[in-house]
């Protein structure tokens, strides 16, 4: 039987955009026919920003991309996006799915932190402050550098405005200077798609010292299933067993219900046997295979994140 499911990040909204597809049917890794085999589904779509693009034009795509979101949410009878938890419930009460609307790459501010305001308006639940390099909110992954005093704003401000921050693809130091911004609000912050650095030493992953501190916000932290983050791949591929060991490190460090999944569907490459949401439920399979607990699986699967975005999405 299939679980419940609650992803944390995908680019799909994005790709929809580019190529003109439906989020009803379409041939890309996500969408809701190929969803259809969990009995209940939400899916957090973040707006990506690409790196061949200016911070202004980041911001005009993102309108655009929100624009037509929107109307997909509209056009179809069986996903609603949803602005808190309460409204995610009620739509698998309904028998409808749920999406909740995020953002990749802050840099789309431009050093206007008005900017925030739009983002809420239209919904926005979490913000991924970097993607790579340094930017006008701080340093990402591949850098030494902290966040910028406009990006201290900026986490200030989300705070305010009930928008997550979202420390993937942060640097080390980018992440500390967020998570202690966090401590002082006792407010959480998220990894959406973050994997155990002490597993795999890809400076995509996250450092031990975060994840505690971040579970003890009470945080959530989602497994990303991009191929190149889980392990080195370069003499085999990666195979959908080969999160576990993550999985393992994150529970040792606390984090059963702080563990979720962030599949970066449509944004990466997934591990072999893996190509669109459906197969995300190979873990599943996996995980009990191991001796995992039904309610473990669950909790990882949905019930954790269900539990975070009930209590702190737009209820601080």
């Amino acid at each position: 039987m299939y679980p419940d499911y609650i992803d944390l990040h995908c680019d799909t909204a994005l790709e929809l955009y580019r190529e003109q597809q439906k989020l009803n049917q379409n041939e890309l890794a996500i969408s809701l026919e190929k969803a259809a085999c969990y009995p209940h589904y939400a899916q957090c779509f973040a707006i990506w920003g690409s790196s061949k693009r200016s911070d202004e034009e980041i911001y005009t795509d993102f309108l655009a991309v929100s624009d037509h979101f929107s109307t997909q949410m509209a056009s179809s009878d069986s996903i609603l996006q949803v602005r808190d938890g309460k409204q995610l419930r009620a739509a698998w009460e309904s028998g409808k799915n749920a999406a909740i609307l995020a953002v990749e790459d802050a840099r789309l501010l431009a050093g206007k932190i008005e900017r925030l305001d739009e983002l809420a308006a239209r919904g926005v639940a979490y913000l991924t402050l970097m993607w790579a390099g340094q930017s006008c909110i701080g340093g990402a992954h591949d850098t030494d550098a902290g966040l910028t005093d406009f990006g201290r704003e900026v986490v200030k401000q989300c705070f305010e405005l009930g928008i997550i921050p979202d420390i993937s693809h942060a640097s080390s130091r980018s992440a500390d200077e967020v998570l202690t911004l966090a401590e002082t609000a006792g407010r959480p912050v998220i990894a959406s798609h973050s994997n155990a650095y002490t597993v795999y030493d890809h400076s995509r992953n996250l450092r031990d010292e975060h994840a505690k501190r971040l579970f003890a916000l009470g945080g959530i932290v989602g497994l990303n299933l991009c191929a190149y983050h889980i392990r080195d791949c370069t003499d085999t591929p990666t195979r959908p067993e080969d999160i576990l060991p993550h999985v393992e490190h994150f529970l040792s460090l606390g984090g059963e219900h702080h563990l979720a999944i962030g599949g970066d569907l449509d944004g990466a490459p997934l591990p072999i046997g893996m190509s669109t949401v459906s197969d995300v439920a190979i873990l599943a399979d996996r995980m009990k295979n191991e001796g995992y607990s039904q309610a473990l699986i669950e909790r990882i699967f949905s019930r954790n994140a269900l539990h975070f975005f009930e209590q702190y999405l737009n209820g601080l």
